[in-house]
């Protein structure tokens, strides 16, 4: 899959903005619905294409769990585990659909970097 230079260059820096703002994360990941990687950056030893691949699979589970509940569209995903947590969003632009992966450590406050990844997301679909 060939993405967009423009896109690539977008998504490169909303990742070093969220990773500014919110300390404790550890990694972000912005990948296609389909699970390509579209840019990255990890500070653990975290795989990124592991990590794209899974966004996909569970952000699909999290439309099918929303519709099905009659909540309506899925916007995000969380995870919480002992050392931290996976957040995952979507961003749906008129080009491309996106998914935003933020990897934190347990420090974090989870609100906070919610917040921050929804703004980064906006700005994804704003593209």
């Amino acid at each position: 899959m060939t993405i967009d230079p423009h896109i690539k260059t977008a998504a490169d820096l909303t990742i070093a903005t969220l990773m500014s703002q919110v300390k404790g994360i550890r990694a972000v990941v912005i990948s296609t619905e389909d699970g390509f990687e579209v840019a990255a950056r990890v500070e653990n030893t975290a795989q990124v294409t592991r990590l794209a691949a899974i966004a996909s699979s569970l952000t699909a589970l999290g439309a099918v769990a929303g519709e099905e509940s009659q909540l309506g569209a899925c916007e995000n995903v969380i995870i919480g585990a002992k050392n931290g947590c996976l957040i995952m969003l979507q961003a749906r632009t008129p080009h491309i659909d996106l998914i935003l992966s933020v990897i934190t450590n347990n420090d974090v406050i989870v609100g906070q970097a919610l917040y921050f990844s929804k703004q980064a997301v906006q700005a994804l679909r704003d593209l």
